[in-house]
């Protein structure tokens, strides 16, 4: 693995490359240069230096309901980021994260934006799961509510203007996944389907979804893409 410090030096030495002093410029270069080829660091390396990782917490456990994961799909979609799924063991069992991969400003931005709409999409799922029928199964009432916060998503991906990823944007995302998680496996989120007669709960969350508010905190240009309050 390359030493963080190299990439430091390299990513220093290519910022002053691109100094007004020809001298300096060429200097910085050629020394930028030589650690590449001395350390057999490419391109892809430095890119994925820029990339940061924004963890927030989640509302789930071990693995998370498919519709959260949906969630963070959304997420990623309008703001060019990778999502990576982290439990961790506590004194009561779980607790998960997702962590937002990308460029500095875009992995903040899109990890305040899922913390904003979880918190919403929680809150309306536990709303209409109140509202049910108090002789329905707890089966029936989970498996209805989580339909509802499934529809709520798609609702909410009405207002979002997809970013198109650049294959150098994927591949630095990738480099940096490889770096910094030792071991990664596949995350199987919680889905337990949905039935015919689950349609009103679909149809509600649907309309909820399209209410979905972003606030205060993302930048001028983010907010173009999603309602805010």
């Amino acid at each position: 693995m390359i030493p963080d410090r190299i990439l430091r030096k390299i990513e220093r030495c290519l910022a002053l490359s691109q100094s007004a002093n020809k001298h300096e410029a060429g200097t910085a270069l050629r020394h930028a240069q030589r650690m590449m080829d001395e350390y057999g660091v490419k391109e892809v390396d430095i890119a994925a230096s820029a990339i940061d990782r924004i963890a927030v917490k989640s509302s789930s456990g071990l693995n998370p309901p498919a519709w959260l994961d949906r969630l963070a799909s959304l997420i990623n979609a309008a703001f060019g980021t990778a999502t990576v799924y982290e439990p961790s063991p506590t004194l009561n069992g779980w607790q998960g994260r997702f962590a937002f991969l990308g460029e500095s400003s875009q992995a903040t931005i899109a990890a305040y934006a899922f913390e904003v709409l979880q918190r919403q999409l929680v809150n309306d799922r536990k709303s209409f799961m109140a509202g049910m029928n108090q002789r329905a199964k707890r089966v029936t009432k989970i498996r209805r509510a989580d339909a509802y916060a499934m529809a709520w998503v798609s609702g909410a991906y009405e207002h979002i203007l997809p970013v198109k990823k650049t294959d150098e944007a994927v591949a630095a995302i990738e480099r940096f996944q490889a770096r910094f998680y030792n071991k990664m496996e596949s995350m199987n989120a919680i889905n337990r389907g949905q039935k015919r007669d689950d349609h009103k709960a679909m149809a509600r969350g649907y309309e909820a979804g399209r209410q979905a508010q972003l606030h205060h905190g993302v930048d001028k240009e983010r907010r173009q893409e999603l309602p805010h309050g």
